[in-house]
């Protein structure tokens, strides 16, 4: 699973940091003679030292420093085994990816695919192998003791189908994964919150927000009338931002507590400004050129009190305060904030073309994912039922 860098602690050791679980994280930057700063990043296993961690940092540098000559690599062949192909399709991988998307490829890889499948030859590898990684997979638990999400398992599934599929096509082998049913867990209930606020529920949060949590005001109105991801709130720079066209461009995110230039999904999209939002943003950089906080002269919309971007886990306070007064047990969140304007398009009848380029969905599949059916719709929609009862006749009535 993906390490959230924004949630590492700082140890005494320069370039040594905690995970939550208690692992030791060593990382190291050089800047390199064409003013690129290269970083380099390894978790180490269980039961590492400080000691160790220290000396990983070192090895880091001298890594970055002194980069080993890379020898062209041997074309694969069907002899070839799975942990080998898949060494080299991360290799190529992390030329054209996000770091972040990087790490999770390599985790997925080495903690839950590899272990099971390493060994085997690109040509061994069929149906049988991967209904045994499945029912594998489907039985793994983390370090608390508890089975792995079904978001967890489809994260798996979707890197070993990227691996595979690419190996079919490049070794003109059969895709191993066709009619294979990726792992999942029914019973095991989403630890996500799958509700979305009604209609009526969005004034009381804007109102909720004004009020209760008036520092967080601007940004909790931008995730909620707009349907931003939360990265991609916290990336937004005022010349993104044209306040007299009403318009939004989203072009750039947050990636492990980095500014990218560049979306999730690698595409900009514009997305209109409701007229309320308008105001509040148009209100929100009045405060700013005023006030000139940390963080004004880069930019930035919502700059941390350092001039930094924020990340997510900051507005938790504000949503367990906005839940609170609105007298909501809904686990509200940035997600939440986003599938509820999907979920209110789709209710209104939007044209779904229109919402996916809102949204920023890859695919029709995605925005209907994203749709949450309340219990008074679902309630309406049963009562609309065409059912009538029908009039049973008494005997007596014919004597």
């Amino acid at each position: 699973m993906a390490i959230d860098q924004t949630k590492l602690k700082k140890t005494r050791h320069p370039g040594v940091f905690k995970t939550p679980d208690g692992r030791l994280w060593a990382r190291a930057a050089v800047r390199q003679p064409n003013g690129k700063v290269v970083t380099h990043r390894r978790l180490l296993p269980e039961g590492a030292s400080d000691a160790d961690a220290v000396q990983a940092v070192l090895d880091l540098r001298t890594a970055i420093k002194n980069p080993p000559s890379i020898p062209t690599p041997r074309p694969p062949t069907s002899s070839t085994t799975v942990g080998d192909y898949a060494e080299g399709w991360l290799r190529q991988r992390r030329q054209r990816v996000k770091p972040s998307t990087a790490i999770t490829y390599e985790l997925a890889l080495g903690n839950h695919i590899l272990p099971r499948l390493a060994h085997l030859t690109c040509e061994a590898v069929g149906r049988a192998a991967l209904e045994g990684w499945t029912i594998w997979a489907e039985a793994q638990v983390d370090r608390k003791g508890r089975p792995y999400s079904n978001d967890t398992l489809k994260q798996w599934w979707r890197v070993l189908c990227n691996v595979l599929k690419d190996m079919a096509a490049e070794l003109h082998l059969p895709d191993p994964t066709l009619r294979v049913k990726p792992p999942a867990r029914p019973q095991e209930a989403p630890r996500r919150e799958q509700r979305t606020l009604e209609a009526d529920d969005l004034a009381d949060v804007v109102e909720a927000a004004k009020f209760h949590t008036p520092k967080r005001f601007a940004e909790i109105a931008v995730l909620l009338l707009t349907g931003m991801r939360a990265g991609e709130v916290y990336a937004l720079k005022w010349d993104s931002i044209d306040l007299d066209t009403g318009i939004i461009t989203i072009r750039r995110s947050i990636s492990r507590g980095k500014l990218t230039e560049t979306t999730k999904t690698k595409a900009q999209r514009t997305v209109p400004l409701h007229p309320l939002l308008r105001d509040i943003v148009r209100e929100h950089k009045f405060a700013m050129h005023k006030d000139k906080p940390p963080g004004f002269e880069s930019g930035l919309v919502f700059p941390s009190s350092k001039g930094t971007p924020k990340t997510p886990h900051t507005l938790d306070r504000s949503f367990l305060r906005i839940a609170k007064e609105m007298g909501t047990d809904l686990n509200l969140g940035a997600q939440v904030l986003r599938r509820s304007l999907n979920s209110n398009l789709l209710r209104q009848s939007v044209d779904r073309l229109t919402i996916r380029a809102i949204m920023g969905h890859t695919s029709e599949q995605m925005t209907a994912q994203y749709y949450g059916a309340g219990e008074s719709e679902k309630m309406t929609a049963v009562l609309h039922m065409p059912v009538r009862r029908k009039k049973v006749v008494d005997p007596s009535e014919y004597n």
